[in-house]
């Protein structure tokens, strides 16, 4: 290792107190690793500001190191700054060309409350996606089905909904997304009562009661369910199964 270099990283690491146990950091690349773990580190632990600065510096020491874009794109996510967010995923998608970061953009825009460009984003992202990254990145494609979910269970402003035909259609859209993220998280109670709620829109009383009789069982501490499945057979409703 050239003495300027190592003196150029020595003094980083006791400037920020930086610790290295089991070797030694010879180059700025394997630096700018340590960087993203300890940013990651700290952003577990909601020190935001100091989890951007260590990535910001891990870019800094290796332009190179594209994922530090991914994760300071997290960071912004997280601290609700969602159009920093986007640039950095968007940057990092055109750098890697991770389709992961196709689904965070999506995310982003849906926090923003654009809700199109959310569904364009997420339609991208499945597109891009193969079978295999799908079964890879499961719990991601759960979270990124729940969210279409809401998307469509939620547009009910006044001028999309004065024809029944359009509520109708979003409801069963909102059920559509739902079962495939439960079929996914098969033991997601809050998915179950949303997907229990479109039901009760659509009058589907049946599979609406059979939704809080699978939630009550995952989750039967919760007793507004139990009241919900007591009410619904008091009224002669009985539960009709429904596939995932």
């Amino acid at each position: 290792m050239k003495k300027n270099l190592k003196e150029k990283i020595d003094n980083f690491l006791k400037e920020n107190k930086i610790n290295i146990t089991g070797g030694t950091i010879k180059t700025e690349e394997e630096l700018s690793e340590v960087l993203n773990n300890i940013a990651m580190s700290d952003f577990k632990k909601g020190k935001f500001q100091k989890s951007l600065y260590f990535v910001e510096k891990a870019i800094e020491f290796n332009p190179k190191n594209y994922y530090a874009l991914f994760i300071k794109g997290t960071i912004y996510r997280a601290s609700r700054n969602f159009d920093e967010a986007i640039k950095c995923f968007e940057k990092y998608y055109e750098l890697s060309k991770d389709s992961t970061s196709i689904m965070y953009i999506g995310f982003s825009y849906a926090e923003l409350g654009d809700t199109d460009k959310a569904l364009d984003y997420f339609r991208k992202g499945e597109q891009r996606f193969s079978d295999e990254e799908k079964n890879n990145y499961r719990m991601l494609m759960c979270a990124v089905y729940e969210c279409i979910g809401n998307i469509y269970m939620n547009r009910e402003n006044v001028l999309e909904f004065k024809e029944c035909d359009k509520l109708s259609l979003n409801y069963k859209l909102a059920i559509k997304y739902y079962k495939m993220s439960i079929k996914i998280d098969k033991n997601n109670h809050l998915l179950l009562n949303k997907l229990a709620a479109c039901y009760h829109h659509l009058d589907d009383e049946k599979r609406a009661l059979y939704c809080y009789e699978l939630a009550s069982k995952v989750a039967p501490e919760i007793k507004e369910y139990k009241g919900a499945i007591e009410e619904m057979r008091e009224q002669g409703i009985v539960s009709e199964t429904i596939e995932f």
